[in-house]
């Protein structure tokens, strides 16, 4: 016998019903287990909400990025209006944050009250709020005009608030996107990894290329332009001109990324067109691993802007490492269909290997990798792959 209303939707009474199952008294909710209601209470057992766990993360997160960041208030040396003006707004909403995560994790406690928010469209509205606060914190805590987790180079000042800023982030993110799997039945991650082999790389290299853009547009603007922190704080020439590097190649990377994203979900059709897609994304995969690779080299060197441990830094060797991913990936099915095709050429017209995988050669059973990659139909139009 079940009972599903509530946050706790799996509550299980071990005991067998009695004779009259399915009469007026069941339908009239009359107890007709055997034992006292006592004992049944007792030995419930109970499933809580899937986002329970992201909810204790995030509320953590807020208690330790709150307390460091009145203490980097109290501590800061920028006195402007502005930075004063970000500082005290990225401590209200740091504070809106931990009391409603508080109130959240508190109700996932009282299952009698607890209905009113969670899976609720209230639940959502919370979570949107609270991603959009965080938001705009992790941007004023890593700027380096508010002087709160970075100092005036960039560089990490204050790790708790700088890493627990992020960490809330991520919290905030997986918090959404549990909400919209277990109310709307639509499983983002799922949707990327199965959508198109690899699109979850392109969608990660295309926010991490606007991390890299925008860490450097405010670092030359700090260091560089005629309305930056001072003429004590402005940068070499070199300095400046690494800062335009790291700004084209988060701007290439993102043009890229969308290109290439857009294509894998909008483009499936015939031979030609596969081809022409996969051939565009060995390409670019190439171009962006060797223009990173020279990018790391500038950026991250000690003259350049990404050289302290920073948003610029992991985001230009993050980029780096999911571009390398993306080109190995392309060999690595590249080298898959070639290895079927000398299997098919060893007289075996009937059923080939390939991968691990069985391929028949009518094209009726086709590797799901090379499927996904575009291969299937480029690289042979005989009767092997169709």
């Amino acid at each position: 016998f079940f009972y599903s209303s509530g946050p706790f939707r799996a509550v299980q009474l071990p005991y067998q019903l009695g004779p009259y199952v399915g009469s007026r008294a069941i339908r009239r909710s009359r107890p007709l287990l055997y034992g006292t209601a006592k004992h049944e209470v007792a030995n419930m057992t109970t499933v809580q909400s899937p986002r329970f766990g992201h909810w204790v993360a995030f509320f953590i997160s807020s208690v330790i990025s709150l307390g460091a960041l009145l203490e980097a208030q109290a501590h800061t040396e920028r006195y402007s209006p502005a930075a004063q003006s970000n500082q005290r707004y990225a401590v209200s909403a740091c504070a809106v944050a931990f009391l409603l995560s508080m109130t959240v994790v508190v109700l996932h406690t009282k299952p009698v009250i607890s209905s009113v928010v969670v899976g609720t469209k209230i639940e959502g509205f919370l979570i949107l709020a609270l991603l959009a606060l965080w938001s705009a914190v992790a941007a004023i805590v890593s700027d380096t005009r508010h002087g709160l987790a970075t100092d005036s180079s960039g560089a990490i000042s204050n790790g708790n608030l700088y890493y627990f800023s992020w960490i809330g982030f991520g919290c905030g993110v997986s918090l959404l996107v549990s909400y919209v799997r277990s109310t709307f039945g639509l499983d983002i991650p799922g949707e990327l990894r199965n959508r198109a082999q690899r699109l979850q790389h392109w969608v990660l290299l295309g926010v991490l290329g606007l991390v890299q853009m925008g860490s450097s547009a405010r670092l030359f603007d700090n260091h560089c332009g005629t309305n930056g922190l001072g003429e004590e704080e402005m940068g070499s020439v070199k300095f400046c001109h690494r800062c335009k590097l790291g700004i084209v190649l988060g701007i290439f990377g993102v043009i890229i990324s969308i290109a290439i994203s857009g294509a894998k979900l909008g483009i499936s059709g015939n031979a030609r067109t596969n081809q022409l897609l996969y051939s565009a994304e060995m390409t670019a995969s190439g171009l962006l691993a060797g223009g990173q690779a020279a990018g790391v080299a500038w950026i991250t060197s000690d003259e350049g802007p990404g050289a302290p441990i920073g948003n610029l830094f992991y985001s230009s060797w993050s980029s780096l490492v999911v571009a390398i991913i993306l080109i190995s990936s392309c060999v690595e099915n590249w080298s898959e269909a070639k290895k079927g095709l000398r299997g098919g050429s060893g007289g075996n017209s009937g059923e080939n290997t390939f991968a691990g995988r069985s391929v028949v050669g009518s094209g009726s059973s086709v590797s799901p990798s090379l499927r996904a990659s575009n291969l299937t139909s480029s690289i042979h139009t005989g009767p092997l792959i169709s």
